[in-house]
């Protein structure tokens, strides 16, 4: 498999570079930069991966990550005012293909995504700046084809032999689906040598989870590093000659701002599972009314009020263990915060990372399970580690990446992302109105 993709990466910058040369260069064409790179680096060992002190982990054959990205980047041409406004930014679609180290449980992934390149730094022989994508990444080992068929959806772990642990870990618990979200967010560095050719190095925080839509899912989280080289058949002599100087550009940013101050209703929804051996899903899904601040047309400052729904909170019959729920009712589904919405505008779309704080949340006097048990009085603000899986629980403060699509003028499309931390609870998608 990973001869074939390397195959079609070197026919691909064999073919494509005659095929530009032949194209006409107006102003309007479309402008690409081809990228192939190596991979290597580390998966983070957390207790699923490499196992606890209770537990005879996973011996890993390689403990570092390897592999390989080829990309395909279109670089702004005169019509792109989004992406001229970013400094310049250009736009990529890659697949990365990595492998993980431990062909009988962790095996690989293939991750086609897409990402933008902001630079920061832009000199004759030097660029600097940062990378963020997402998209898929697909396992080649999860849970279902590690485990022994008659221990499927029943254990991921067994008494061990060994004196010095109690159990011993049999299967891949950190993935539980083949199709996962993929995350990438890093720093690039081009050193230009002549004639469109780059030398290219990047590092970056990369993640695969699939936002508990299936489980086990623990997910993993990788930093690697890339080298490698970048061609660009239709750079001119200073590099940027199909696009208006970039001193020109930061005027623009104020121009483009139709409207200093909007308001937007969203609504979306999806579902989740909680544990793996009951194999049971429930609805999820969000209810936001915000209001944005958009001082430049690439940046915007809201504040909402969100309203989130998590059916796992009505069930008691799971076996799980994290949250002390003494009977089943709606009432526990439902969590209000108020969150800090800042979002980066990139033309239609745009990305955010948005910070609340819950304001009613039932589930905070639940977790975790043992103290629970014995009865919590919690406030707003109080104590608690949301990593350490002996104590687990969401706690007060919440996160969620929301990217969004504006459709028409009013009408946008959203796929967002709740985490507690670094813990995903859920993935939802939906539409919204902005006004």
């Amino acid at each position: 498999m990973r001869k074939k993709i390397f195959c079609l990466c070197l026919l691909g910058l064999i073919i494509q570079p005659i095929w530009c040369a032949k194209a006409p260069r107006d102003t309007h064409n479309i402008h690409i930069r081809y990228r192939l790179s190596g991979a290597g680096g580390w998966l983070n060992r957390d207790d699923k991966i490499n196992g606890d002190k209770d537990t005879k982990g996973l011996a890993m054959d390689r403990p570092f990550v390897v592999g390989g990205t080829f990309a395909v980047e279109f670089m702004p041409v005169e019509k792109n005012i989004g992406l001229r406004q970013w400094n310049n930014t250009s736009v990529g679609v890659a697949l990365t293909v990595l492998d993980l180290g431990q062909q009988d449980y962790l095996g690989q992934i293939i991750a086609p995504h897409a990402y933008i390149n902001v630079p920061l730094v832009r000199l004759p022989h030097f660029i600097f700046g940062v990378r963020p994508g997402i998209g898929v990444g697909f396992a080649t080992k999860t849970y279902a084809n590690t485990v022994p068929s008659d221990l499927k959806w029943k254990e991921y772990k067994i008494p061990s032999s060994d004196p010095n642990y109690k159990y011993q870990q049999i299967a891949n618990v950190s993935i539980g689906s083949i199709a996962n979200a993929w995350i990438t967010a890093g720093i690039y560095m081009d050193f230009p040598i002549k004639k469109g050719w780059s030398f290219t190095l990047s590092a970056a925080w990369q993640h695969l989870s699939n936002g508990s839509i299936m489980t086990p899912n623990a997910g993993y989280n990788m930093f690697n590093g890339e080298i490698g080289l970048a061609y660009f058949p239709d750079e001119g002599i200073d590099g940027h000659r199909y696009v208006e100087p970039m001193t020109l550009v930061p005027h623009k940013l104020y121009e483009g701002v139709k409207k200093k101050w909007d308001v937007e209703i969203g609504i979306a929804g999806g579902c989740r599972s909680v544990y793996y051996k009951d194999q049971k899903w429930f609805g999820v899904g969000s209810f936001s009314i915000a209001a944005h601040w958009n001082p430049v047309s690439i940046f915007r400052l809201g504040g909402s009020i969100d309203v989130f729904y998590d059916g796992a909170y009505s069930y008691t019959g799971s076996e799980f263990g994290k949250t002390y729920i003494a009977e089943s009712k709606v009432a526990n589904c439902f969590r209000v915060g108020v969150s800090l919405q800042p979002e980066m505008v990139l033309g239609r779309f745009s990305l955010g990372y948005h910070l609340g704080i819950y304001l009613y949340d039932p589930v905070k006097n639940m977790e975790p399970y043992k103290e629970a048990q014995k009865g919590l009085n919690r406030g707003i603000f109080y104590a608690y580690d949301p990593m350490k899986a002996s104590t687990y629980q969401d706690g007060w403060f919440y996160q969620k990446l929301q990217l969004k699509y504006l459709c028409t003028q009013h009408l946008y499309v959203q796929l967002g992302l709740k985490l507690h931390i670094m813990k995903a609870e859920f993935i939802d998608a939906g539409l919204g109105v902005r006004i």
